[in-house]
């Protein structure tokens, strides 16, 4: 027998899955060009991107770092932009060497009800994907609100399903990294 998550699974709201949302927006961050602290933007987020990438980062003091923020990314947890362009995920590494800021929040899930990288594969979905589109606010630059979280529907099959799925989709964006950086190299 098949099992199609999309069918097949129970719907929860995405906060129902969820322990903590870690979420500085709310206020600039005060920048310093001789930070030892990356503040990553939301151009570093991809969804062609396991990791964010570091582009036109900025950095933070540790002043800044230990004292502005209401909580940082673990690894594991799921970044999402929320403004801009609303809804591109990348998972947080192990060890986490940036920050995160306006514009984007973490997601780390309660393990007991959902596997991070099945929910990180379903939040990629082109399904998914068209929720938040649908969703979005703002002609000119486009807000994904934090209280349009419950509209996003998750599919949640067993926990053995969402392993097998999220491992498979986890590896296969880690070979693509891989692919990525030979080809960079080669190119070099």
């Amino acid at each position: 027998m098949r099992f199609n998550i999309w069918k097949d699974a129970k719907l929860h709201e995405l906060p129902d899955l969820l322990d903590y949302i870690v979420d500085n927006r709310g206020k600039t961050v005060p920048t310093d060009p001789e930070g030892e602290h990356v503040l990553i933007a939301t151009n570093c987020i991809r969804n062609e991107n396991l990791y964010p990438s570091y582009e036109k980062i900025r950095t933070l003091n540790d002043e800044t770092y230990r004292n502005w923020f209401r909580a940082h990314p673990e690894p594991g947890d799921i970044i999402f932009v929320n403004k801009g362009t609303p809804g591109r995920v990348c998972m947080v590494p192990d060890p986490v060497d940036f920050c995160i800021a306006q514009d984007m929040v973490a997601f780390r899930v309660n393990s007991d009800v959902v596997y991070n990288k099945y929910l990180f594969a379903v939040l990629r979905s082109e399904r998914i994907q068209k929720q938040i589109t649908a969703t979005t606010v703002g002609d000119v630059i486009p807000h994904f609100k934090k209280q349009q979280l419950k509209e996003l529907l998750i599919p949640v099959p067993p926990m053995n399903i969402q392993k097998c799925i999220g491992d498979y989709y986890y590896l296969f964006c880690e070979k693509e990294e891989l692919n990525k950086q030979i080809n960079k190299n080669l190119a070099a």
